[in-house]
């Protein structure tokens, strides 16, 4: 997104968590003020990355008045708002800062709550207090958190995590290389079109109908094996590049598409 004007809700954002990454939703383009979005997390996002089932959180769901509140142990509410996404996929989610609240909420007062999960929240609380007081701080110093910034605070969390220096990602790749980031696009349609034979616009609408039409289905590929042989190529085109990005990309698609028995050419035809 470019700028503040093409904001809308249910605009669908990747954040990363520890060497993953997942996606936020715009709630309100000026949630926090003009042009100032406020976002949330689904509950699948919650399931995945801190632990707790969806349907456990789906049961805590109660209607109030025609509005939507998941109701924690201690009995206290969080908001829930419906959102279509622009994958065309419906959201249950909840604004960031209630998710902070509500794993604060949960962790003093756990309930039946089983400890794997509580520590999980307390991991997923922890990483963005120190992404957080890290990006306030830099703001201070430097007057403008970046995108640079926030790569260089997540890699050197992950190595102080796991005690080995991160890899760096096909992001940094093409940040490194000077490549303009409304170019980023580009390059990931030439993964998808090298993978599947489309752009990734129109595999992520396909992977929305999820059963798809008799033409889709013909070719089907799961979403989950399709978005990992996508980081999979990533990876790749990282440690394939030396000096020139398309030749890495080329050799990085075949290799991929071989290792996942792809057929990109067959799906171009349908």
């Amino acid at each position: 997104m470019s700028t503040s004007s093409s904001i809308e809700a249910g605009n669908l954002i990747t954040v990363v968590y520890e060497d993953r990454e997942f996606r936020a939703i715009v709630i309100d383009p000026n949630g926090l003020g003009q042009g100032e979005p406020s976002i949330g997390f689904g509950f699948r996002m919650a399931q995945k990355h801190i632990g707790i089932p969806q349907p456990t959180l789906t049961s805590r769901v109660i209607n109030l008045d025609g509005v939507e509140y998941f109701k924690a142990p201690s009995g206290n509410r969080y908001r829930v708002i419906n959102l279509l996404g622009d994958d065309n996929n419906s959201y249950k989610v909840i604004e960031a800062s209630d998710w902070f609240d509500l794993s604060m909420d949960i962790l003093l007062n756990p309930g039946q709550t089983r400890k794997p999960t509580r520590e999980r929240i307390g991991a997923f609380l922890r990483w963005f207090a120190i992404k957080g007081f890290y990006a306030e701080s830099f703001v201070a110093l430097k007057g403008v958190y970046t995108a640079k910034s926030s790569r260089a605070t997540t890699r050197w969390l992950v190595t102080r995590e796991s005690g080995k220096p991160a890899r760096r990602t096909y992001t940094d790749l093409l940040s490194d290389l000077n490549v303009h980031q409304s170019a980023y696009g580009k390059y990931t349609n030439t993964i998808y079109k090298g993978l599947f034979g489309v752009p990734a616009a129109e595999m992520r609408e396909n992977w929305a109908l999820v059963a798809g039409s008799a033409k889709i289905a013909r070719n089907y590929i799961n979403e989950q094996i399709g978005l990992e042989a996508v980081k999979f190529c990533e990876d790749m085109v990282v440690r394939f590049y030396s000096d020139d990005l398309d030749d890495a990309h080329a050799e990085a698609i075949r290799l991929t598409v071989k290792k996942y028995k792809l057929h990109p050419q067959l799906r171009r035809q349908v």
